[in-house]
């Protein structure tokens, strides 16, 4: 008799966890499709240009010369790519950073790193 108990425990254990398997399974399949479903309603059709509707950012501050003060005067000037920076002339920064751009950096090395990121980025 001990050894029927032994095995409709481990026959339980084992319809246990398929019973639980199955339920999980079917729960998160269905999660999943949920999810996907709201993903796919959130972004933009394949048919329309995905990058119009995206916000492209870059990291203005892997250019060398421009720090956190800098970076921010750029941002709230509407800089924010390598490629709006590299339109700019020396006299347009000097203008959005102020004099302190002379103290800190050299203006022409920034545009040129600029001009050098903005193709990589958009080869």
């Amino acid at each position: 008799m001990g050894a029927n108990v032994w095995l409709a425990f481990v026959l339980g254990l084992l319809v246990g966890w398929l019973i639980e398997w199955i339920i999980d399974w079917v729960y998160w399949r269905r999660k999943c499709r949920q999810l996907r479903e709201e993903l796919e309603q959130s972004l933009p059709s394949r048919s329309g240009d995905l990058w119009s509707t995206v916000p492209l950012e870059d990291d203005l501050q892997l250019i060398k010369g421009i720090g956190p003060v800098i970076s921010k005067k750029l941002n709230d000037a509407g800089i924010t790519t390598f490629a709006q920076l590299a339109e700019l002339t020396v006299a347009q920064l000097e203008e959005i950073i102020g004099e302190e751009i002379k103290r800190l950096a050299d203006e022409e090395e920034i545009l040129r790193q600029a001009r050098e990121l903005a193709n990589r980025r958009y080869r």
